[in-house]
């Protein structure tokens, strides 16, 4: 019995001890950094285009010593070759109306007919709207 309740005392400080370090270790992101506010220790701030962390409670200013960068704003690369040019887009020219079934479809240039847009639904839901 008393090995038993010994046992459950234990595994209960383990938990007791699990929950106070994840507290303890939890990082909070509180956005820029702001002078005026408070700050805690494993607090995550932005400034001047890094993340901070801080330190301690009552870091000071960021950056400082207080704080810690944990990432930073990367710098340009080497600009590629530059690439072929691409087509032009294709220009609409007309549009072919078809009044019995509520649709249009764009005419292009070079007389290809582009993808036909469907419109009874918002015709229907106008009506229902207006009436």
């Amino acid at each position: 019995m008393l090995a038993h309740a010994l046992a459950e005392f234990h595994n209960q400080i383990l938990d007791a001890c699990k929950t106070v370090i994840m507290e303890a270790l939890a990082q909070r992101v509180r956005g820029t950094f702001d002078a005026k506010a408070h700050y805690v220790s494993n607090d995550v701030v932005a400034c001047n285009g890094a993340s901070f962390i801080a330190r301690r409670d009552n870091p000071g200013v960021c950056p400082g010593a207080g704080w810690q960068m944990i990432a930073a704003e990367g710098k340009r690369g080497v600009a590629g070759e530059r690439g072929a040019p691409g087509r032009d887009a294709p220009q609409i020219t007309s549009w072919v109306v078809d009044r019995a079934a509520y649709t249009v479809t764009p005419r292009f240039g070079d007389s290809r007919l582009g993808p036909t847009l469907e419109l009874r639904s918002l015709f229907e839901q106008f009506n229902e709207e207006t009436t």
